[in-house]
This record gives structure tokens, C-alpha cells and sequence, in this order.
């Protein structure tokens, strides 16, 4: 079950050296925020990149937005929400600061100010997989034409969703994760399914189906002492 490693880290994906023509996606499991994050874009009828924009976004989910220069963050108030955006940094970092704060409106409750380490931690690896998933849908990903260099990927899926390098090459690189992950899981299957089939008795030899019966003939007889059966094996 031999795998290689395409000849240098510029190309993005692992496959077994029997599947390279796979389809880039072909063995791909969304997670279930994945799946959550896709299902709310559907509610909300955003098909394509350039549906992706914090005004379209905030609109649709009737949440204020506003820009200051301070850290961005998310607010609640008497059960209404805003997201203030630090409008000192780039376009494309805004958006992204937008949908981390989108997902803590969305997803999470309480104050992190009194809240335990443990749940704050939680709620910001959260909101960074939810601004992976909501930057570069994997639904949208799959009706593109994307390059075979991994290096002009990024800088493909940086223009075509408006995000940074850095998270266009994140979000890269756990496609990657999955897919091979995947590949492995479908080997072992077919490997683990093989073995059974191996094993199944329709598949014995003479020798091992007649020791088989001897084995069972003694235990019918009701008892076959330990080193009896280890000289017949």
C-alpha cells in the first residue's frame, strides 16, 4: 500500500501511487462545524465568493457592524448583537477578523472576562475553524478550476475570496490533512476487508480446513487438553 509524496512541497496533495488521477476531493469529510457552516450559507442563499463580504453577511443576519480603532470584537446587548472591526488593519484582514467575531454571535454565550481558561480556549479554536470553513467554503472550493502548484493556489484562492496569504495557505494545507486522512482510512478499509476475506473458511486450504474439523470434532467430544491443540497447530 505504498504511498509517495509528490517531488516537492509547491504541490499540495498525497496519493496512493495507484490513485493519482483521484479527484482532488474525492475522499474529503467535512467536520460537523463544516457542515453547520455550509447549512447556514444555504439558509442564507450565499452560493459564491462574492456573496462573501461583511456587509451581505451582517445584512442578512441583522447584525450592526462598525469600525474603531480598537480590537475587534463582538457584542451583546439586551438581545442585540454588533461586531466592532479594528479598522486599522487591511481589507482582507477586516474580513476575517469579522467572521472570528461572526462565529462567537452565532455559536457562544457568556463573558470571556469571567470565564474559565478551558471554555475561552475552546470558544477561539472554535471561532478559528468557523472563519476557515466561512472564508473558503468548501462548497464553493469544489466548482473551482484550482492550480496544481500549491504555492499559486493560495495566491489563487487569496484573490478569489479576498483573504489573507496566511489563511488561504491554513486552510490549504487542512484540505490537504483531510484528503490524506481519508486516502489512509479508505487503504485500511480495503486492507482490513481483504484480510477477511482471507480469513473467510470458503478460502482454506485442504491442510487447514482438515485441521479445522479435527479441532472441531475434539471439541464436540468435550475436551482437548491445551498441548493437544497446540501440536495440531
Amino acid at each position: 500500500m505504498g504511498f509517495s509524496l509528490t517531488q516537492t512541497s509547491e504541490h499540495i496533495f498525497y496519493f496512493p501511487k495507484k490513485a493519482r488521477c483521484i479527484h482532488l476531493f474525492t475522499h474529503y469529510q467535512p467536520t460537523s462545524l463544516e457542515q453547520w457552516v455550509e447549512a447556514l450559507y444555504n439558509q442564507l442563499d450565499i452560493t459564491s465568493p462574492a456573496h462573501l463580504s461583511m456587509t451581505n453577511l451582517a445584512a442578512k443576519l441583522q447584525i450592526w457592524v462598525y469600525t474603531m480603532d480598537m480590537n475587534s470584537m463582538a457584542i451583546e446587548k439586551n438581545g442585540l448583537f454588533s461586531i466592532n472591526v479594528d479598522r486599522r488593519l487591511s481589507v482582507k484582514e477586516q474580513w476575517e477578523d469579522f467572521l472570528h467575531e461572526l462565529c462567537h454571535v452565532l455559536r457562544h454565550s457568556g463573558n470571556q472576562m469571567v470565564m474559565p481558561d478551558r471554555y475561552v480556549d475552546w470558544q477561539e479554536q472554535d471561532a478559528s475553524a468557523f472563519q476557515l470553513y466561512a472564508a473558503i467554503p468548501i462548497s464553493m472550493l469544489k466548482k473551482l478550476s484550482l492550480p496544481e502548484q500549491k504555492n499559486e493556489m493560495v495566491a489563487f484562492l487569496s484573490e478569489e475570496f479576498q483573504v489573507t496569504y496566511r489563511l488561504a495557505n491554513e486552510r490549504i494545507e487542512q484540505i490537504q490533512r483531510r484528503v490524506l486522512q481519508g486516502i489512509l482510512d479508505h487503504e485500511y478499509h480495503q486492507f482490513t476487508q481483504s484480510q477477511v476475506r482471507t480469513y473467510d473458511s470458503a478460502n482454506w486450504s485442504d491442510a487447514t480446513r482438515a485441521i479445522m474439523n479435527k479441532l472441531e470434532y475434539l471439541k464436540r467430544k468435550g475436551g482437548m487438553a491445551d498441548h493437544q491443540a497446540s501440536r495440531l497447530l
